[in-house]
Formats: C-alpha cells, structure tokens, sequence
C-alpha cells in the first residue's frame, strides 16, 4: 500500500481510547483521531476518512451494535474491526454479524492490530479490483449452479440431489453438492450420508484449509463419487456471515469442477448472495398460482438489486399428476422462457422415502431420465452442446417429446 494505514478509534471508554492509541502508534499506523457511539462516530468518519475503523465493544451490546450498522450504511467500504475484554461468543457473534471484519482480544498486541489492518485492506482492495473487472471472480474456478425456488415444497432439494448424482455419474468431473438451505437441511438424509461436519465448521477453519484438506469437511455418497458438504444446525447457521459462507463457495469452486448449491424457499441475503456468485441459475417452480406469483416477486426483487436474469433458466417441476398447466402458460407469466420441465413421476417420492435419489433408484422412469438429461444439458454433453462444455451451449427450448426435458437446440 503506498501510505501507512490511517486508524480511527470509536469507543465509549476514554480510558481504553488512550489505551488503544498506544496500541496502534506502536503497531506502525497512523491515528485519524478518536470519537464516541453514536452520530459521533458517523460524522468523525464522514470527516477523516480513515481507512480503518477500530471500535471497542462491551456489553451492553445495542449502542456498538448500532454504531457499527451506522457505519457500515455510510462508508460500507471502510474495514470495521472490533476489540473488547471479553471473549464472550455472544458478544462475538453480535459484533460479526452486524458487520465488523475481525474481532481482537484485549489487551491487543500491536503485531496483531498491524497484520488485521492489513488484512482486512488487502480483501478489500481486492473487492474492489474485483467488480472494476482488473481480477477475474472465477479465475481457474469450476462452475456453480445455484438451485433456487421462491416457495417451499416443489420439489427444490428433489431436483439438486438427482442433478448432483447424476453429475457424478458421468465419470468426468468432480462434483459437491452444497445444502444452504438455513432452515431444516435434508439433503443428508435424502443421499443416507452420515456428515461428521457442517458447512460452519469449514467456514470456521477457512483461513487455515490447504487444498488437501477439503475431503475432511464434506461427506462421501457411498454408490457415487459426490461430495455433500452438509448444512449446519439451526442455531449454526445465525453464527455464519454471508461473506464467510461466500468464500467457503468460492473455496469449493477451485477445487471441484462443478459445485451444486441447494438454497431454501426464501428471499434473504443468504439466498442473494447464493444466486448472484451462480456462474447459472436454475429457477425451480411448479405450475400452482402460489408458487408462480412467488417466483414473479423474487424475480422483481432481484431486479432491483441490479442482477441481470440472463443467468437464469426456469425449470418446471411437475409434483401432481393433474399438473397439466402447458410451459407456454408459465412462459408468459414471469417474462422467461421454461428451460426445462421434469414429468410426474410418482418414483421420485418413492425414492425419497428409499433414501436414494431417482436417478439411482429409478434411473429409466420418466423424471430421472429428464434430470439426466439436464446432467447431460449442465455439463455440455448433451445434444447440441459445444465442444468445450461451456455454459454458452444451454440454449435450449422445450420439446414437445413425451414432456420429458428440453432437447432440441436453438
């Protein structure tokens, strides 16, 4: 960096204030100045424009809590870190959550300041280079297929676990399967896998994985060679940040060709964060009014956040045998064309209740070799795909053949 870092220091205590400027002057930064909670600390920082913002934290939490989320909404770019005398997971987890990037035990030794100033500048400059396009995001990375659906029950989870298997299947690339579902994760039980770890014990350890060490935080299906990287508990999943989880996705990129990742039924920044580091999207609805008009909304409110839909392709997903509705229908009612629809098949519930997906169970019925096919379709080895695989090649549009999955190339 081509200037010694600039520090300020926002604390209530006056005492811990001096004690914290010794702390920086001797860690080799420069002090901005000092202030308190509250508006004091947005109009100092509004002023000075630190590159850091060093805050002490204490209970009770609400003032910091909403300094920090004051801060944040004024200079979202500028690196908060946190320090306090307590080690209190609680205090930990609030302070994180609202923001702050790092959380440092007091007394704080300057060396440490030093390296998690520096730290948290190097993330974000390279953010920054990042969206200006100077750093590829997905640099040597394998793809990641985000599989959304803006309501509960149709069949999401069904169609990213058959989808998953039958990736692996093909012998060619390497696949993980990623539950992000931050309610009731089941994909464990759908594949009868036993997980020793979660998704928040990789999060926990992301800055000290090597490569090598990826096969300990995921779980091996036993009849295929996919990867589950299982969903943390309930209460787990408050304690995970969406940048953190973020990285951990990126994590298994680099080191799986294709990365499947199964989200829950609502629209929360978890779920954002999912669909927009999708290299595609495949947008799961069934024909019934609910979960169209759900779909319609979702798709507004990602509109509005500035994600373009072109990574988007709808799958139809027919749970009810009257579910008769044609594709043209659902076509017109969210502006997109249907991708591909998945047939009843009433040996998909069934091979739920087996613990095994349809595509093992069941692999020549009708809806098992429609999410074959759409494998096939993902990883360019479908008709009419390119002859390097890539993502370019799913242009398709629905075949009229039995309704079992679009074919025929455009």
């Amino acid at each position: 960096m081509a200037k010694t870092p600039c520090v300020l220091i926002v604390d209530a205590d006056i005492q811990a204030r001096f004690e914290t400027k010794q702390v920086v002057r001797a860690s080799g930064l420069t002090m901005a100045g000092e202030c308190g909670f509250g508006m004091e600390a947005a109009s100092t920082a509004s002023e000075l424009q630190p590159d850091v913002i060093l805050m002490g934290v204490a209970e009770p939490m609400e003032r910091p809590i909403q300094t920090i989320e004051s801060l944040q909404t004024f200079m979202p770019e500028t690196p908060i870190l946190v320090y306090s005398v307590t080690r209190d997971l609680d205090t930990v987890r609030k302070a994180m959550m609202a923001g702050a990037r790092d959380f440092l035990a007091r007394p704080v030794k300057p060396e440490t300041l030093r390296n998690s100033v520096l730290a948290a500048l190097l993330t974000e400059e390279k953010k920054r280079l990042r969206q200006m396009g100077q750093i590829p995001s997905s640099a040597s990375a394998g793809t990641i297929v985000t599989v959304f659906g803006a309501k509960g029950g149709i069949g999401k989870s069904t169609v990213s676990a058959n989808l998953a298997v039958a990736l692996a299947q093909m012998e060619r690339s390497s696949v993980c399967l990623v539950d992000l579902d931050d309610g009731f994760a089941d994909l464990a039980d759908m594949l009868d896998v036993k997980p020793e770890r979660t998704l928040f014990d990789l999060v926990r350890d992301l800055d000290m994985i090597e490569r090598e060490d990826i096969g300990r935080y995921v779980a091996h299906h036993q009849f295929t060679p996919l990867d589950l990287m299982a969903g943390p508990s309930l209460l787990d999943w408050r304690k995970l940040h969406r940048d953190d989880v973020r990285r951990a996705i990126e994590l298994l990129a680099r080191n799986y060709d294709t990365v499947i990742l199964d989200t829950s039924g609502s629209m929360n920044e978890l779920m954002e964060m999912a669909v927009e580091v999708a290299t595609i999207v495949l947008w799961v609805t069934t024909t019934e009014y609910a979960s169209v008009k759900d779909s319609i909304e979702a798709m507004r409110v990602l509109r509005r956040l500035s994600f373009s839909p072109d990574r988007v392709r709808i799958v139809m997903n027919a749970v009810s045998p009257d579910d008769g509705v044609a594709p043209a229908v659902v076509q017109e009612a969210l502006q997109q064309r249907v991708f591909w629809t998945v047939p009843y098949d009433k040996k998909v519930r069934q091979s739920t209740h087996l613990g095994q997906p349809a595509v093992i169970t069941a692999p020549n019925s009708p809806a098992a070799r429609s999410l074959i096919d759409l494998a096939r379709a993902i990883s360019g080895a479908g008709a009419g795909a390119e002859a390097d695989g890539r993502l370019p090649a799913l242009k398709w549009k629905q075949s009229r053949a039995n309704g079992a999955g679009a074919r025929a190339a455009e």
